[in-house]
């Protein structure tokens, strides 16, 4: 999911930071991995708890002064989080359910919320599925920054990096130089995207 909207602003010209919330339900070591891939990536991350107040005063000086979007998953703590930075909003929260280990939709409606330290930020509802954006399978490698820099080396101009000779990208990927993680993700988009293709002349 987090791969799907980072493709998705990315195309739409749309600056993304990663938040990662709830950092105090488990220890770093569980997901510092993970961290430093998008980091070694370029992305801008975010480590926040609204629980223990972990990285608010990072988030609150990144919303400020912009207009803002959180979007994810219910449950992981976007309203939480604004009502963190910013109490008086006093937006509605709920628990994640015990029974599903998945968050409730408590957020219904898209608000433009004003900040008090200028700018706009949207609270959204929870997403639990995505479509991708409708860019052609050749240009996903430029919304997966690690691959992209690798891909210039390959031994085709529009190499995709799933099965073609002389990939420097798989190369790198064997090497452990781009996260396998990453690449199974950028690899399933660009299957999707074909077939999606593939429908439209059936």
């Amino acid at each position: 999911m987090l791969d799907r909207f980072l493709l998705l602003s990315g195309a739409a010209g749309v600056e993304p930071i990663i938040c990662l919330n709830k950092t105090d339900l488990a220890p770093v070591t569980v997901f510092r991995s993970h961290v430093e891939a998008y980091k070694a990536a370029g992305y801008r991350l975010i480590l926040t708890s609204a629980r223990t107040g972990e990285g608010l005063d990072d988030l609150r000086t990144v919303l400020s002064g912009r207009f803002s979007v959180l979007a994810g998953p219910s449950g992981v703590g976007k309203s939480s989080l604004l009502n963190a930075i910013q109490p008086g909003l006093r937006l509605k929260t709920g628990e994640v359910s015990a029974k599903t280990r998945r968050g409730r939709h408590v957020t219904r409606l898209v608000e433009l919320l004003p900040l008090e330290g200028g700018g706009f930020v949207c609270d959204t509802p929870g997403f639990t599925e995505l479509k991708l954006p409708e860019i052609p399978p050749e240009a996903v490698a430029q919304h997966f920054p690690e691959i992209g820099r690798w891909s210039e080396n390959c031994r085709f101009h529009d190499c995709l990096h799933v099965s073609e000779p002389d990939c420097a990208v798989q190369k790198a990927v064997m090497g452990k130089k781009v996260p396998l993680f990453r690449y199974r993700h950028y690899a399933a988009f660009v299957a999707e995207i074909v077939e999606r293709e593939r429908r439209k002349y059936l």
